[in-house]
Formats: C-alpha cells, sequence, structure tokens
C-alpha cells in the first residue's frame, strides 16, 4: 500500500493528468481515451482499447494519415498494437512526382508509444520526438510546399492538350446536337423521361457519391458548400439513344453569410433506351463513372 502511495504521489508531482475514462482507466494525456478494456479473473486488466483526440495544425495535415490506422477515428487494441507511427510525409515523394507540387511537413513522423500499469491502473502514452502534441491534444505542424518545375510543365502541357480534346469534343457534341434537333419522331416527352429515369436510376448512387466528395474537399478548406437542387435535361441523339445533361444549383463561399449561387455540372450521358445502358459522354460524366 505504502509503495502504491508512493508511486501516486510521484504521478502527482510530474503534473500527469489521471482523470478516469469510460472503462475506468486513467490516463497521463487529457487526449487519451480508453473507451474498453479487458481483464482477467482477478480483475487485472491485460488489453485495453486506446483512441487519440487530436487536432492538427495546419488542418490539411490530417488528410495525409490514415486516421483508422492512427487510432483517431476508432480504437486500437494495445496487444495488436501499442506503437503508432504518425507518418504525415508518407506520400510526400508520389505527390511531388505526380502533380508537381507537395507538401512536406515538420516534424514529418510523430511516434506514441503506449502502456499500461495495472498497479496505477494507468494508460501512458509516451511522444517522440518530445513536446510534438500539447497539453490539448494539439499536433503543430511546419508546412513547406515543395514544387517541381519540369513536372509543372509537363502537367501544363498536358492540361492544353486536354483543353484542345476537350474543344474538339464540345465541337462534336454541338453537331450531335443539331442533328438530334431534326429529329422530331424522337422528341417525345414521355420518351424522353424514360432516358432520364435510366440515367438517374443507374448512375445516381455515383452522382450522390461525387457532391459527397464535392462537399468534403470544400469543408477541409473551411468552405461552404450547399447543394439544393438537381435537374436533368435530355436531347434526342437518334434511334432511341438521348444525351442526358445532369447539372444542380448550389452555393457555396467562405461562411453561411457569403454564398454565391451557383450551377455544377453532374456530367453528360447517353443514354440508349434500346439497350437499357448509359455511358458518359463528358469528361465530368467519366470522372463520376469511376467512382464506387
Amino acid at each position: 500500500m505504502k509503495k502504491v502511495l508512493i508511486l501516486a504521489t510521484v504521478l502527482l508531482a510530474c503534473g500527469c493528468y489521471a482523470p478516469l475514462n469510460n472503462s475506468g482507466v486513467s490516463t497521463t494525456k487529457a487526449w487519451l481515451d480508453i473507451p474498453a478494456k479487458k481483464t482477467d479473473f482477478d480483475g487485472k486488466q491485460f488489453d485495453s482499447c486506446y483512441q487519440f483526440r487530436l487536432r492538427f495544425v495546419p488542418a490539411d495535415a490530417e488528410a495525409a494519415l490514415d486516421l483508422r490506422e492512427a487510432c483517431i477515428n476508432a480504437c486500437c487494441w494495445r496487444s495488436d498494437k501499442d506503437e503508432v507511427i504518425l507518418d504525415f510525409n508518407k506520400n510526400f515523394e508520389r505527390n511531388l512526382k505526380y502533380y508537381g507540387r507537395a507538401d512536406k511537413y515538420t516534424p514529418g513522423k510523430i511516434t506514441l508509444k503506449v502502456s499500461h500499469s495495472n498497479l496505477l491502473n494507468t494508460t501512458a502514452v509516451k511522444v517522440s520526438p518530445r513536446g510534438a502534441i500539447s497539453r490539448n491534444g494539439t499536433v503543430k505542424l511546419k508546412r513547406e510546399t515543395v514544387e517541381d518545375p519540369v513536372r509543372l510543365a509537363q502537367i501544363e502541357s498536358q492540361a492544353r492538350l486536354l483543353q484542345a480534346r476537350r474543344n474538339a469534343r464540345l465541337a462534336d457534341e454541338r453537331a450531335a446536337e443539331a442533328e438530334a434537333a431534326e429529329i422530331a419522331s424522337y422528341d417525345d416527352p414521355a420518351v424522353k423521361q424514360r432516358a432520364l429515369d435510366l440515367v438517374q436510376r443507374t448512375e445516381g448512387t455515383r452522382i450522390d457519391r461525387y457532391f459527397y466528395d464535392l462537399n468534403k474537399t470544400y469543408n477541409r478548406r473551411g468552405y461552404v458548400f450547399l447543394l439544393s437542387e438537381r435537374f436533368y435535361s435530355a436531347a434526342p441523339l437518334g434511334n432511341y439513344v438521348y444525351r442526358v445533361a445532369c447539372n444542380a444549383k448550389v452555393q457555396s463561399g467562405v461562411n453561411a453569410h457569403n454564398l454565391t449561387n451557383r450551377t455544377v455540372s453532374c456530367g453528360v450521358w447517353r443514354a440508349d433506351l434500346k439497350a437499357g445502358t448509359v455511358s458518359p459522354a463528358d469528361g465530368t460524366a467519366r470522372r463520376i463513372k469511376t467512382l464506387n
């Protein structure tokens, strides 16, 4: 008993954080949670599930991590993994090579080592480098944006080529629309509605995911993105094939009091009523088609 009191006094003298978590286990950090534990027949803990409650500055650094693997979005059992490495530069070289520009963080890696004392009923976490995480769980990093001029020039050249191809596709689409306008037999509103229904039924889930990802991108950058009405229009191309354009009305801006009304495309689609198939007819639709 005397030994326990001495160790407890040492912990208090160190200024350690020791409130009880939901599982009845104390921790040495305010940002370390213990949602669950496993005990033996004597009531002694032999395993626990820990979770880090961290905040990142800059916030974009969070995107460099797998938050589940980092035990931030979910708890991790100590018996499976008692050490977590937050590697902020894991994809740096790949991103620099692919995009020509990438963010590099310092420190690049933070190691979190979790241990438990049954004597004190306390779970501790050791942070390396020391001081990388503040008392309230803030991870403050230095960010440097690195550029590869050669790769950036290559991307710009590719963008010009893609724009030329896009202009050619737009010209082809305009010609197809003009030809379709002459085919009055396929301009029946009921048949058009069948084409709209086919696109919504076939690609509706992917379009929903597209706007969900778009909303996440805006939110991650600190912007507001509000999706309202979605509308479709169909133009006949002939032989019961339709060009279906999907658009949505959105509001976006830096905050809820400063929003701009915009129309965002959710793809141009080719609906074949005879075959019962839908295929992408522009770049946006092709991007959406790749979403699960």
